[in-house]
């Protein structure tokens, strides 16, 4: 096969390079005006008070339960269909991982399973924009203040998208972003926390740091998240660059959903009119009863094909070992912790229907009009070549 079409790809604008060269002529490498001027940018992209870098999406959502002072024991609820550091960076700050089902047209998580997950050891709501479509806010933040539960939103999948006008990563209490090299804008690897709370704030850039409130003086116990200069050098100048490629990422995506509509076997992703999707992917659900093969499947066909998808996020969390087995800390902790039995022992309708038949298709906005084609044909005829 003579074509490849890649599923993702960094898009880099030129000043990138001389943001690096700038930083490497200053021999600052820490802690210098790169991170700084992205942090504001990010934060006023967003529309919050404050923006914190460190050093990656896993981190920002460990910081934040931390300094929201979430206590050893407490439980977090999380979706069950996401990347796994959702759920271990709840592990890691001590807490314990509650699983709900997903919305059945969104793949966020469910707002009407959140009943059933809280109990009085709750700390914690964490929505996943997952691929990029804001989860359904207003009926997860009404929950959670009728339960007195933080929000924190994991956004890492969803640079941009915005939720009735609001951009995700403002609406929580926290927002988490993460700016590994595919996600729609890069740091190369990179996270920030984003709040309107100034004690928040004070806290996360405190932990993010040894916990220091200066150089000689260890107030809390914290880790070394900082951001590097180089990766904020990246980041400034991927933020300016930010609405455009979402633009792009629509335009192809909102293609591919309108010219594979209508295959039996394939079904494009529900998209909200009151949102703004940021398209990280471009999610599309095989039907198995009707092709006789699984997403796996078709994922590997179409690799064969020169057309590589995402293909992730195959067993849901609550069948991963590390949860199941209470692989923690010793003695299991944090479950140790808890007085709630927590075996996992779980099969939720929704993500149980879903799980291992979704595929993303190429949408990063480096692809040609004859990438954008071939795509589309090699997925038309794809009945007549399997």
């Amino acid at each position: 096969m003579d074509r490849h079409v890649d599923v993702a790809e960094p898009i880099l604008s030129g000043e990138e390079k001389e943001n690096i060269d700038d930083v490497l002529t200053s021999g600052r490498f820490l802690q210098g005006p790169f991170v700084e001027e992205f942090e504001e940018k990010w934060a006023e992209y967003i529309g919050t008070e404050h923006a914190i870098a460190v050093t990656n999406g896993t981190a920002a959502i460990q910081l934040s339960l931390k300094a929201l002072g979430m206590e050893p024991g407490s439980e977090v609820i999380v979706p069950s269909l996401t990347f796994g550091s959702t759920a271990t960076a709840v592990v890691h700050q001590g807490g314990v991982p509650v699983f709900a089902d997903i919305d059945r047209e969104l793949y966020t998580l469910d707002h009407l399973d959140l009943e059933r997950c809280v109990t009085e050891e709750t700390f914690a709501v964490m929505p996943v924009h997952l691929y990029g479509h804001p989860a359904e806010m207003d009926e997860i933040r009404d929950f959670a203040d009728a339960h007195d539960l933080y929000v924190i939103e994991d956004a890492a999948q969803a640079h941009g998208a915005a939720y009735k006008k609001q951009k995700v990563g403002s609406i929580g209490d926290v927002g988490c972003f993460s700016f590994y090299a595919t996600k729609n804008i890069t740091t190369g690897e990179g996270g920030i926390v984003t709040t309107d709370n100034d004690a928040i704030a004070k806290n996360l850039r405190m932990l993010r740091s040894h916990g220091m409130a200066n150089r000689d003086n260890h107030v809390t116990l914290g880790y070394n998240y900082r951001m590097s200069e180089l990766n904020g050098a990246i980041g400034t100048a991927q933020v300016d660059c930010l609405d455009d490629l979402n633009h792009r990422r629509r335009e192809i995506s909102e293609r591919l959903l309108t010219e594979l509509d209508g295959l039996d076997w394939l079904s494009p992703a529900t998209v909200r009119d009151y949102v703004e999707h940021a398209y990280f992917w471009a999610p599309f659900e095989v039907h198995p009863d009707k092709l006789g093969m699984t997403g796996k499947d078709v994922w590997d066909t179409l690799r064969e094909q020169g057309v590589e998808t995402r293909h992730r996020y195959n067993v849901p969390l609550y069948d991963q070992p590390v949860f199941e087995n209470h692989r923690g800390f010793n003695s299991e902790f944090p479950w140790s912790m808890n007085p709630n039995t927590h075996d996992y022992d779980l099969s939720l309708p929704h993500v149980e229907e879903v799980v291992g038949n979704m595929i993303g298709l190429p949408n990063h906005p480096n692809l040609t009009e004859e990438d954008i084609e071939y795509v589309i044909e090699t997925i038309r005829s794809f009945e007549q070549s399997v």
